[in-house]
């Protein structure tokens, strides 16, 4: 998921919807729905810190995913 959401080509739900199958596919899925925003937001921080700062617009929509309770809140829906 990391070298996905790495990539230089747009980030949109599709993209984020065929990551997170591959990962489900690849039997990397725990299941556990804390475990897997914990699992999302340390792939988050180690994607958001290989991002040049320059890229701006994809800065701020891997930001927008929030983090911790606002993430797990988000995922729930």
């Amino acid at each position: 998921m990391e070298e996905f959401l790495l990539t230089r080509e747009p980030l949109d739900i599709v993209r984020i919807s065929t990551a997170l199958f591959v990962r489900v596919e690849e039997g990397e899925w725990t299941g556990v729905l804390e475990k897997e925003v914990e699992n999302f937001e340390n792939v988050l921080k180690r994607v958001l810190e290989g991002v040049p700062l320059e890229d701006v617009e994809r800065r701020k929509k891997l930001q927008s995913f929030g983090t911790g309770k606002k993430l797990a809140k988000r995922v729930r829906r």
